[in-house]
């Protein structure tokens, strides 16, 4: 039987605590070994929590291990200090939101945090949420989701997890020397962390929800159709972002990524065993520095619907387009899938990110300025005309008619809007609408949500224009984690009261969910 022992001493602990605070730890004894994490309380719902933080799941992916499938970290027997987070994975910093990148980075990141509401317990049976961060597969680390505020209120175990990014996460050749989707493949392990030593928290292993945002939400749709992760999580919640026609990277793409990537790090590609091992030798920021989308994305177009790198067809994880393996209700992939409980679901306004990627020479170019509006001619030149051109092979038909649906002569405003509605479209809401459709008529339990409470997050970026309206990409996040620490804008808002029984709503739906489907 697992004990838990509290001891009290003094540390530096994060960005939670200063020196000279008390910090009252306890300790868990799990299969992989024994942990010390926090007790504290959490400061939305005053309600006493257990925090471990930073605990390894996978050996540090460095040396020979880049750009291969993790391995599972080995078991400890010393006592392992949980009190602070782990490093988040390499990525770059943009310098539009540098508070969204973490406080240090390093390749050795394959940590996983534990928020546990009230006593610890092994026998109180808690439901698990697994999240998985969003930033497009290029950012995002676990500890910028604080999880003790959805654990407290809804008296659920909350895990967030680190996975790898942008190029370390998801670099591929479709050859045996690098086949891709190392990120994918951490998320996989960290779940099997979860479901070996969750019991040892007082969680139930057998009621785990996976739940994410964006890329997170994309994440999880993926998962779910890998019907290896059968008993590793039972219910799935994908907050805008999910599986799609367009999530998997063709052949063309990878080879013209490969070719551009040993052009900037003169790594030679006539072999690619000896291409993969050239850029392992490399520093990460140098990897990082050649993948940089801030830097290679054209100034005239709206190019940005994928990230250079993402998911694949490896062979292992995925056999063929995931999409194209639910149009047989008989095979495994749909079988899984069907097994699960689904929510999905978008903001009002997802396209509202629009406003952050319209670079000042585009508004030079098409001669606007956008926090007036948007013109027509730049939603069919320099968003539609690209799109086409990449996922519709250039179709003139296809083109028009995308064209004549997303601009209208009635006002500025709305044509403003509807170049919105047409990045949201594309990424977010039709999206959303097919996986549903899929996992309906498979006959799963289907679930979908629309947020349109409008409380704008700045991002780093000045205020938005009049005419964008509606809640934007990720804005419900902030009802749902304390973001603040990496978010310092976030750290003085105050929530209305209406915001505030908003946020305990989405919470109880979130957590009820998790409990019983």
């Amino acid at each position: 039987m697992n004990t838990f022992t509290p001891t009290i001493y003094m540390a530096l602990i994060g960005l939670a605590f200063t020196a000279g605070d008390k910090i009252e730890t306890a300790r868990v004894n799990t299969p992989s070994g024994p942990i010390d994490g926090l007790k504290t309380q959490n400061k939305h719902t005053g309600m006493n929590l257990h925090e471990f933080r930073g605990i390894p799941f996978g050996k540090p992916p460095v040396g020979p291990l880049r750009f291969k499938k993790p391995e599972p970290v080995d078991k400890w027997t010393d006592v392992l200090d949980a009190t602070e987070f782990g490093a988040g994975c390499p990525q770059t910093v943009s310098e539009y939101t540098p508070d969204f990148a973490p406080r240090k980075m390093s390749e050795d990141c394959l940590f996983l945090n534990v928020y546990v509401p009230g006593s610890l317990d092994e026998n109180r049976k808690l439901s698990v949420m697994v999240w998985i961060y969003g930033g497009g597969f290029m950012a995002g680390f676990s500890s910028q989701y604080d999880g003790g505020w959805i654990a407290t209120q809804g008296n659920v175990i909350v895990i967030t997890i680190n996975y790898r990014v942008d190029i370390l996460g998801f670099f591929t050749l479709d050859h045996p020397a690098a086949l891709g989707n190392y990120g994918l493949w951490d998320q996989k392990l960290a779940l099997k962390w979860v479901h070996d030593n969750i019991e040892s928290f007082g969680g139930n292993p057998d009621s785990v929800t996976l739940f994410g945002e964006s890329a997170g939400g994309w994440s999880v749709s993926f998962q779910s159709l890998i019907p290896s992760n059968q008993g590793l999580f039972h219910r799935i919640i994908a907050q805008s972002g999910v599986v799609n026609r367009l999530s998997i990277m063709t052949k063309k793409q990878i080879n013209d990524r490969t070719i551009e990537l040993a052009q900037k790090t003169s790594c030679p590609i006539n072999n690619m065993f000896k291409f993969v091992n050239c850029l392992r030798d490399k520093d990460y920021s140098e990897l990082l520095e050649a993948t940089n989308m801030e830097s290679s994305m054209p100034q005239d177009r709206i190019e940005s619907y994928q990230t250079p790198y993402f998911a694949v067809v490896d062979g292992e994880l995925f056999h063929d387009h995931p999409i194209s393996s639910l149009d047989d209700k008989s095979t495994e992939v749909a079988k899984f899938f069907k097994s699960l409980d689904f929510i999905t679901g978008y903001t009002s306004n997802e396209g509202l990110v629009l406003y952050f990627i319209i670079f000042p020479k585009m508004q030079e170019i098409y001669e606007f300025n956008v926090t007036e509006g948007i013109p027509a001619r730049f939603i069919c030149e320099g968003m539609v005309a690209p799109f086409v051109e990449l996922f519709y092979k250039n179709d003139t038909d296809v083109k028009q008619k995308m064209c004549s649906f997303y601009t209208t002569e009635s006002s500025k405003d709305e044509q403003s809007m509807r170049a919105n509605h047409f990045l949201g479209d594309i990424i977010f809401n039709h999206p959303a609408m097919e996986m549903l459709s899929y996992h309906t008529r498979l006959g799963g339990k289907s679930y979908q949500y629309v947020f349109s409470r409008e409380k704008h997050i700045e991002w780093g970026f000045a205020p938005l224009p009049e005419w964008a309206t509606g809640s934007g990409h990720g804005e419900d996040l902030q009802f749902m984690f304390d973001m603040h620490i990496v978010m310092p804008s976030l750290n003085e808002t105050q929530f209305t009261p209406e915001e505030k029984d908003l946020s305990d709503k989405i919470i109880q739906y979130w957590t009820s969910f998790a409990k019983t489907g």
